[in-house]
């Protein structure tokens, strides 16, 4: 408890102790039952509830906990992932260039052969 609260405490324990001290009934007086003098017992009543609940209240001790983390809820979901787009990869073989070539036999006869560069 601070040092504040405990000053406050302790003024509000001595001014109820000296309210009640002077404050004295007075003897029970048979009167009419609607006499006017009602409102200074009203006021007593009220004052002595106040001073008791802040008494009873300023002795509670606080109970504390230990934080702990929360995780934060979104009010949106997360972004979808960007779509993957595959393309199939095709491989063609290009047809071989080929030309015509004079070749000749082993007997000298010239012959036309087509050649390929692949």
């Amino acid at each position: 408890m601070s040092a504040l609260k405990k000053t406050i405490s302790l003024g509000l324990v001595a001014l109820s102790v000296a309210g009640a001290l002077t404050v004295t009934a007075p003897a029970a007086e048979a009167r009419d039952r609607h006499h006017r003098n009602v409102w200074p017992g009203v006021a007593a009543g009220l004052a002595g509830g106040i001073i008791g609940g802040a008494i009873v209240a300023g002795s509670q001790r606080p109970a504390y906990a230990e934080p702990e983390y929360v995780e934060p809820e979104y009010d949106y979901a997360p972004p979808p992932p960007p779509p993957v787009y595959y393309r199939r990869a095709y491989y063609r073989d290009y047809p071989p260039v080929c030309e015509l070539e004079w070749r000749r036999n082993r007997y000298g006869e010239p012959y036309r052969v087509e050649v390929c560069s692949r």
